[in-house]
């Protein structure tokens, strides 16, 4: 179910996008005026917000584990979950560093492809979501409007091109999805072999 065409829909989509930079200049032009916008509009803008908030929805969901909020999965295979997710998450974000490291059109105006914050805060909003749907699912989709300022902020700071935060956000979702999917494949054969 974490990997049925419905549920992929809007990550894969936003991955595409950001990788579909290189083949479509409305992309680039997007960026382009975006990252002017920025500038001209908040030219002295600077936080270091975003290093701290991209934690948030993981560290909410183990504050809510501590005050017993019921979630899908147990204290120990969150955090195998959460391992995994992170390895997923870096090791293809860091796949993708390296090829788009090597494209003119990602590295033009200094910044790299695609955002690992929002990659992170992202995958931590999918977790947060994933664990707290079937209990308490206006709750669940918290972590997602946190992700969501986390991607604000690296475009706001102009460490990051929209291209790259929209990316970012779709690696994470779907690096998430994929580790869930592992994992319960993992889990349920381990079952069919006792």
């Amino acid at each position: 179910r974490y990997l049925k065409p419905s549920a992929l829909i809007v990550p894969t989509s936003f991955l595409l996008y950001g990788c579909l930079k290189p083949a479509i200049k409305g992309i680039q032009s997007f960026d382009d005026n975006i990252k002017a916008q920025v500038l001209s509009t908040y030219p002295n803008f600077k936080t270091n917000a975003d290093d701290y908030l991209m934690w948030v929805p993981s560290a909410a969901l183990y504050t809510l584990k501590a005050f017993n909020v019921p979630t899908k999965h147990n204290l120990k295979e969150q955090l195998i979950i959460e391992a995994g997710s992170i390895i997923i998450t870096g090791g293809v974000g860091l796949v993708m560093r390296k090829i788009s490291g090597n494209m003119e059109v990602y590295n033009k105006q200094g910044t790299k492809f695609p955002s690992g914050h929002t990659a992170n805060a992202f995958r931590a909003a999918e977790i947060f979501h994933q664990e707290l749907k079937d209990t308490n699912k206006v709750l669940s989709y918290a972590g997602y409007i946190v992700a969501a300022g986390v991607g604000t902020f690296r475009i706001l700071n102009k460490n990051h091109l929209f291209t790259e935060v929209i990316a970012g956000a779709g690696l994470g979702i779907l690096s998430t999805k994929l580790t869930y999917w592992i994992f319960e494949k993992v889990k349920y054969s381990k079952v069919k072999h006792i």
